[in-house]
């Protein structure tokens, strides 16, 4: 019975925590993107590149202008993605051009691609990240089997917060197409050329956005309707197949104002992610506590995109779950009291059509839809092909932990309760048992 009080108070003290033994956000503060995977720490130098695996994760951490080294072997003729994603702390001090900057190098130094994230005039602190590709085209550099390097750098104002910032970073591998399949042509896109009318029919259901791509809630053609704290980064997933095109409008509702003076730039933000968590577009808009809205179409999904000279078609060239990350900036708790209400409409159009002709199953690097993905996007965390569990999952591990440590303290009231009823008697028949085997006093070590 020492063994069951002893776990009970445990479970009173450790109060809710995540599946991945996290702990969660206390009521009222935003939830964060919690780094997941094995442990990798980058080397300063190519030569000493730890090795990644495909369609792992892995985190590190990153300090202000160092420059992390991980390495990557690959083939000679599957594509290739690795993302790095940075994770401020929310309200940390950020400035202008902060940022992380990815290269994806060859063995002998050539730059087989780059990209990069900072913040803006905003500066507010929020996950930042994007991925790099060697795409294997033919006659490009970068093209033989070999070692290639991921570089990751942080840039950073003298006046911005020190701290390391924590980084998750994966790679995924695209099988190559079968022997004498074309590519086909990029179409002729331009996301921007007409401005696309936002879904208003249907009855608005719930969400519960995730804190990363990982626990991204699944959702699909419809109204939904979440909350967002001023700090926090909320993600939504949506399955967009081979031909069709997803539009999103993001409304954020006016708010419980406690500033009429309050205002800030960039105080929302709507980002979307491919597939492979590479960006492909953001939009902010400034916000005062009064409704505003913002946007993003993307180009239609095809495997030629990879060809488009515009890189917000060019990353829309796999089906799959396609990311859009919801966020308001932290000062915006400045002026208004809770959460800021956020409708998400959400349009995916367009006929699905035939896979293209993959050598082999390109699932492992979360490329594809399957009639599954579309039919179970109710509004709740889905597991990506990453693994790991989503966030429904996890805040019932959460409150489980807490009720079972709340009924392990009852069950310890009613053991003493009885303790003290029973008869003086008990205890001295217990006394005179004789001793058995193997017990006794403790031993002193």
């Amino acid at each position: 019975m020492g063994v069951l009080a002893a776990g009970a108070l445990l479970a009173l003290g450790a109060g809710p925590a995540y599946a991945d033994g996290t702990p969660a956000a206390a009521p009222g503060a935003p939830a964060t993107w919690q780094p997941q995977g094995a442990t990798l720490a980058g080397a300063a130098t190519t030569a000493d590149a730890p090795a990644m695996e495909p369609g792992a994760t892995y985190r590190d951490t990153i300090r202000p202008g160092e420059t992390r080294f991980y390495g990557i072997a690959l083939d000679a003729t599957s594509s290739a993605y690795a993302s790095a994603f940075a994770l401020p702390a929310p309200g940390g001090r950020v400035a202008f051009d902060d940022g992380i900057e990815l290269t994806l190098l060859s063995a002998d130094g050539d730059r087989c691609d780059a990209a990069s994230v900072h913040f803006g005039t905003d500066d507010g602190a929020r996950p930042v990240g994007t991925a790099v590709s060697r795409t294997v085209a033919g006659d490009d550099s970068c093209q033989g089997a070999n070692q290639y390097t991921l570089s990751v750098h942080r840039s950073s104002d003298g006046a911005s917060d020190p701290a390391p910032w924590p980084l998750e970073l994966r790679y995924v591998l695209e099988p190559p197409l079968t022997a004498g399949t074309s590519a086909g042509h990029a179409p002729d896109v331009d996301p921007d050329s007409a401005t696309p009318t936002p879904l208003t029919g249907g009855t608005p259901r719930q969400a519960a956005g995730g804190t990363s791509p990982e626990t991204a809630a699944a959702v699909k053609t419809g109204i939904w309707k979440d909350k967002v704290l001023p700090g926090e980064t909320r993600f939504y997933k949506v399955p967009v197949d081979w031909g069709q095109q997803a539009t999103v409008f993001a409304d954020f509702s006016n708010a419980q104002v406690t500033d009429d003076s309050g205002y800030t730039s960039g105080g929302v933000r709507l980002a979307a992610f491919n597939p492979v968590r590479g960006l492909v577009d953001d939009a902010d808009h400034s916000y005062d506590g009064s409704p505003t809205s913002l946007h993003e179409q993307l180009a239609p999904v095809s495997y030629a995109n990879r060809a488009a000279d515009d890189s917000a078609v060019s990353a829309v060239r796999f089906a799959g779950w396609y990311y859009f990350a919801v966020t308001v900036h932290p000062k915006v708790a400045t002026f208004v009291r809770g959460a800021v209400p956020v409708t998400l409409r959400i349009e995916v159009s367009g006929t699905a059509q035939a896979t293209p002709a993959y050598r082999s199953d390109p699932k492992g690097a979360g490329i594809g839809v399957g009639a599954h993905d579309v039919s179970s996007a109710d509004g709740t965390a889905r597991s990506s092909a990453a693994g790991g569990g989503g966030t429904s999952a996890r805040r019932f591990v959460g409150f489980a932990a807490l009720g079972a440590g709340t009924v392990l303290v009852l069950a310890l009231g009613v053991w003493t309760l009885a303790a003290r009823r029973r008869p003086a008697a008990d205890d001295t028949v217990t006394q005179q048992l004789p001793p058995q085997p193997g017990y006794g006093p403790p031993q002193q070590w």
